[in-house]
């Protein structure tokens, strides 16, 4: 798994690495502070990991995945805006035949519930029906 992880110096990426170190199942292969960005290999779901990431006190985004099993389903990336400051980033994985794994942030909204839907062929004719 690939993480974008907020790291702006050499200490950031220390609490990232002792946030990854010891967990059961995480092998942390790169970490490279200057592009922000962490690689690991595990057995875990993906969002443990971003659990144990963002336990270093950083915010982490899932960038991507591999493997040999089913390599290459496809993948798709949508950047949101709204009204004001709200923005954010929501990543598709397909990550088998019958499963897509949804990953992103949403920054600016105020707090309480708020929704989230897709449109399969990206058609806004009929908004939330």
């Amino acid at each position: 798994l690939e993480f974008a992880v907020q790291m702006r110096c050499q200490g950031c990426a220390d609490a990232v690495r002792a946030a990854l170190q010891g967990a059961p199942g995480v092998r942390l292969l790169e970490l490279r502070p200057e592009a922000q960005t962490v690689l690991v290999e595990t057995t875990v779901a993906a969002e443990r990991v971003r659990e144990l990431l963002e336990s270093s006190g950083r915010r982490a985004v899932l960038k991507g995945m591999g493997g040999s099993e089913n390599a290459n389903l496809g993948a798709a990336v949508a950047a949101l805006s709204g009204p004001g400051a709200v923005r954010g980033l929501v990543r598709f994985l397909q990550v088998s035949p019958t499963r897509c794994l949804v990953d992103g942030a949403v920054d600016g909204l105020p707090p309480g519930p708020h929704g989230l839907h897709v449109h399969e062929f990206g058609d806004l004719s009929r908004p939330c029906d």
